[in-house]
């Protein structure tokens, strides 16, 4: 039971990585847009701010996951 505990944990960690992966990506072809140029500071803030809220988010759920597979469970 444990084992398929860590392997679901496992995946999920995995999916994090991709999704992370996915947003990374979107947020530099995003900003070499023409689009972004032409942004107040303001609006470019709050743009990178909600970028950055979900990579600190996908990075703490990947970590509280990484910790879940590596500590030693035991089933009381």
């Amino acid at each position: 039971m444990i084992i398929v505990l860590k392997i679901i944990l496992g995946l999920m960690a995995l999916a994090c990585f991709f999704v992370f992966r996915f947003i990374s990506k979107d947020f530099t072809k995003v900003r070499k847009t023409d689009g972004f140029d032409n942004l107040s500071i303001w609006e470019r803030i709050r743009f990178s701010s909600v970028f950055f809220f979900m990579f600190s988010a996908l990075l703490s759920l990947f970590v509280f996951l990484l910790y879940f597979i590596i500590i030693p469970l035991q089933i009381i």
